[in-house]
């Protein structure tokens, strides 16, 4: 007679345990690509960082695009009505296009094709091993998210600083941030979701009862038209922020575009650290929507705003009193006068970070549509505050326009969710 064999439950981490992995993972990432680009601007010129930001600011939006938001989708999908594979196949398929993009528009504009298109490859390589961490993601397995992402960081810091003191040139320093990228995309997520997907691999009953229900859910047609739109929204809101970089590098040239993106990335912390919190939220959200339990719904998203919202505050009123000094501690004596800029950025990240938790919620009960159609107003939002402010105002007008954008995301964002039933 043939023993049955019984899979030894697998104990869940704990809500507060998998907060912290992603702080601490978002953390380190985001502190990576702050040092990446200190470590530019001490050996380079407020040019050469002028250029990085340039390809951040074209091929992010693009990658973006292309990755069709599909992490939120897969850990949004409880019920696994699509397998991984393919996920993975459409989000492999999508970063080949987004590299092809990237170079059409580098030959269009006439932009630095060696810095725009390794950029573009670093945020591809970033993509395609993004979707493993998805996965590891849906199963509340945010301490191998965290590993991975501080894999990623430190690569990036060892390869660029060793690579630019070595050739004083801002593309070898780009070209290190593609090979970390692919490096820590093989060798450290691909492994990592692979050994969780193998330990959660269903038995041969419900394995074909699975790809019964796989051929059903309508193959990737489906998955395409389902990701689509919150896709096409993430993709927007990368190009809303990155509208006033468009518009300095335009009307000021690489100098104050440099200066924008530096003052940026002090506040880049503050808006990882609340994604990572969104990221923690979205899948226990996810849960409580499928259980029909709205009150605890409600409460847990009412106590995230709260707590986004204090912890702003403190921020914006820090940045007031101190940015000046820390601008001028971090990056030069000639970045001083933009500690104005770095308040108002401030204040912008503390909106930002209220418009993750809504996003989060809204995701968890798959509002994607509605999120595309509030993207798209507050990107023309965004054009037209950039258009106005710019001219006038130089690098303070690009913070205050990425301030209203944000300020106007926030406010319909909430007003979306509160038709939600």
């Amino acid at each position: 007679m043939t023993a049955i064999r019984h899979r030894a439950p697998v104990t869940r981490p704990s809500f507060a345990g998998n907060v912290g992995w992603a702080v601490f993972g978002n953390a380190a990432y985001a502190l990576s690509q702050w040092l990446v680009l200190v470590i530019v601007a001490r050996l380079g010129t407020p040019s050469m960082v002028g250029e990085y930001a340039l390809g951040l600011a074209v091929g992010a939006p693009v990658v973006l695009l292309a990755n069709l938001s599909l992490r939120t989708v897969l850990v949004t999908d409880p019920h696994s009505e699509h397998p991984f594979r393919r996920y993975l196949r459409v989000r492999l398929a999508a970063m080949a296009v987004a590299l092809a993009t990237i170079g059409v528009v580098v030959v269009l504009f006439d932009l630095p094709p060696a810095v725009v298109l390794l950029v573009g490859a670093a945020k591809a390589f970033d993509g395609a091993g993004d979707i493993y961490l998805g996965l590891l993601q849906r199963h509340h397995d945010q301490r191998s998210v965290a590993l991975a992402q501080l894999a990623n960081g430190g690569l990036t810091i060892a390869f660029t600083a060793a690579l630019l003191v070595g050739t004083s040139s801002v593309a070898w320093a780009a070209a290190c941030s593609a090979g970390a990228s692919l490096i820590v995309w093989l060798m450290v997520c691909a492994p990592l979701a692979g050994r969780l997907h193998h330990h959660h691999h269903p038995d041969p009953v419900e394995r074909t009862l699975r790809r019964h229900t796989h051929r059903a859910a309508g193959g990737v047609a489906a998955l395409l038209w389902t990701a689509l739109p919150l896709g096409v929204a993430s993709g927007v809101t990368s190009l809303t922020a990155n509208v006033p970089r468009y518009a300095l590098q335009h009307e000021s040239g690489a100098a104050d575009l440099g200066a924008f993106a530096a003052a940026g990335y002090l506040v880049l912390t503050g808006t990882v650290l609340c994604s990572a919190v969104a990221q923690t939220l979205l899948p226990r959200l996810t849960e409580l929507h499928a259980a029909d339990a709205a009150a605890r719904f409600r409460a847990l998203v009412r106590q995230s705003l709260i707590g986004v919202g204090d912890v702003g505050a403190i921020a914006v009123w820090a940045a007031w009193l101190f940015g000046s000094t820390v601008l001028t501690t971090v990056y030069g004596p000639e970045y001083a006068g933009h500690g104005p800029t770095l308040t108002v950025l401030t204040l912008a990240t503390a909106l930002g970070a209220a418009c993750f938790m809504l996003d989060a919620a809204l995701s968890a009960v798959r509002r994607f549509a509605g999120q595309l159609a509030v993207n798209a107003g507050v990107l023309a939002v965004a054009v037209a505050a950039a258009l106005v402010l710019v001219p006038r105002y130089g690098v303070a007008g690009a913070a205050w326009a990425t301030a209203v954008a944000a300020a106007v995301h926030c406010g319909l964002k909430w007003e979306v969710l509160r038709r939600v039933r």
